[in-house]
């Protein structure tokens, strides 16, 4: 059965160009329409106006709405539509026509009937960096603007998605609060930065206030944190000891080392000479997985309820010393591995702890050992039954969410501007894009993209988007939430 899941939804800004007329010099005049939404869907009745930003060239430009029940206005570089509430009750659908020149671009225009009830989406293209807490209450982020006193003044945003209230704190001056970006929240609304200068900054929501995140026993400038659970008393990064990153849990405010493996991703080490961090771990809190950084190898491991440690893939993962020349006309031993790794993603496990999200690098020696060669698979790995699932067939990618019924969304190597979806069971391949599988299931449109974490209802779920602008791409942050009936 499907889900009707969209109270006002954005699709990617789209341009419209063509080369018309001449200049003195002969050349020709690249006349275009940039519409910074290509669609837009309201409901039946109660809709506020919708802006749209349009550029153009030449700059002047016209409009022209397809239905009387559609009002466009122009307002400077904005196109302002108002929708009449639907008298009739039916779904209905227009378009409207922005023109420059000889360049031309529409908008779609849905206005559903009294009987749907949609679901959010919602784009957060002013924030810098965004993430959604585990049962999608809130949503978190921060934008930075100019100041020619301060440098940068940094707001932080608190949006609550059972209300759409976005409550903003700040400005900060860039001495006070200088973000690079957030990476967790939790439900009750309390948000986690990176700072720039290290160690993480704390916003709550509540207090309308923020604080330096320190615990006892921990180095407060090395702190790193990953995930957290929805109450905030659990969760799960690194400090430096000695030297060296090492990987945390901490509960209840209490900070615990967790065990290290006997070898890192590439074999043994030498007292305690390795790096590794955790990253993300199951609703339950038992398995904890995270990645190793030495010779940046990115390799996944993961613990188990127990808590002793294990390589996420240690089923395929496999270890290969050969020569390598070392520039003096002699030879040292390297080894090379095939092996599940991470590029430090927080939300690659399913929330019941069975399935991990990764990818499967494999690694060949080249022109006598001077190059290695690394080939890239989306893989899943099923941490119960100690099997990995190398879908080799889906080209270069990775591994990025799973669903707790093996569910698993592809990316692209970039992370951002591809997702298609797979049965990781059966390896079939059940939607081609994000996009396809969310009007699939919930009867919506929204942009292409990748997705970065789905509630474990699969109720809520963000992603990101790269979109091509006259400034060049952009990635942007968006969600999808429950419809607010208010």
């Amino acid at each position: 059965m499907k889900n009707i899941l969209s109270k006002t939804v954005l699709a990617l800004g789209i341009t419209a160009m063509v080369m018309a007329g001449c200049t003195e010099n002969g050349t020709s005049e690249k006349q275009y329409v940039y519409l910074s939404d290509a669609a837009c869907t309201f409901q039946s009745a109660g809709n506020e106006p919708f802006t749209i930003t349009v550029e153009t060239s030449p700059a002047e430009w016209t409009v022209t709405p397809g239905a009387s029940w559609v009002t466009a206005e122009k307002s400077g570089n904005d196109l302002v539509l108002t929708v009449a509430d639907n008298a009739d009750g039916m779904e209905r659908t227009t378009t409207i026509s922005v023109t420059a020149g000889q360049a031309e671009q529409t908008i779609t225009v849905i206005q559903l009937s009294d009987d749907d009830l949609p679901m959010r989406f919602r784009k957060l293209a002013d924030l810098h960096s965004s993430v959604i807490s585990p049962n999608g209450k809130w949503v978190g982020g921060y934008y930075s603007v100019g100041d020619e006193s301060a440098g940068a003044l940094f707001y932080i945003v608190f949006i609550n998605l059972e209300t759409d209230e976005r409550i903003e704190l700040g400005p900060y001056p860039e001495s006070l609060v200088f973000l690079t970006s957030v990476v967790c929240m939790t439900d009750t609304g309390i948000l986690y930065g990176i700072e720039a200068n290290g160690g993480i900054k704390v916003f709550d929501v509540n207090e309308k206030d923020y604080y330096v995140l320190e615990v006892p026993g921990m180095n407060t400038a090395a702190i790193g944190i990953s995930n957290i659970s929805a109450d905030g008393s659990f969760w799960v990064g690194w400090d430096q000891v000695d030297g060296y990153y090492r990987p945390f849990v901490v509960e209840n405010g209490t900070a615990t080392m967790l065990p290290l493996p006997e070898e890192n991703f590439r074999g043994p080490y030498e007292d305690g000479e390795i790096n590794l961090m955790a990253r993300g771990f199951s609703e339950d809190h038992s398995i904890i997985y995270g990645t190793t950084w030495d010779n940046k190898d990115f390799g996944m491991i993961y613990w188990d309820a127990d808590r002793n440690v294990h390589f996420v893939g240690e089923d395929v993962r496999k270890v290969t010393t050969i020569q390598r020349p070392d520039g003096y006309g002699g030879t040292y031993d390297y080894n090379i591995v095939d092996g599940m790794i991470s590029w430090a993603g927080q939300y690659q496990i399913s929330p019941n702890g069975r399935w991990i999200a990764g990818t499967f690098r494999t690694e060949t020696a080249v022109d006598d050992g001077n190059s290695i060669e690394q080939a890239f698979s989306p893989a899943f790995y099923d941490v119960e039954n100690n099997k990995t699932y190398i879908m080799s067939e889906y080209g270069d990618g990775s591994g990025m969410v799973v669903t707790d019924d093996g569910i698993g969304f592809v990316g692209s190597t970039d992370g951002m501007a591809s997702c298609r979806v797979v049965d990781v069971n059966t390896g079939v391949q059940l939607y081609g894009s994000l996009a396809e599988w969310v009007r699939a299931e919930f009867d919506i449109v929204i942009p292409g993209g990748a997705l970065m974490y789905i509630c474990p209802d699969g109720r809520s779920f963000m992603g990101t988007s790269l979109t091509t602008g006259i400034g060049g791409a952009e990635n942007i942050f968006w969600y999808v939430a429950d419809p607010n009936e208010q």
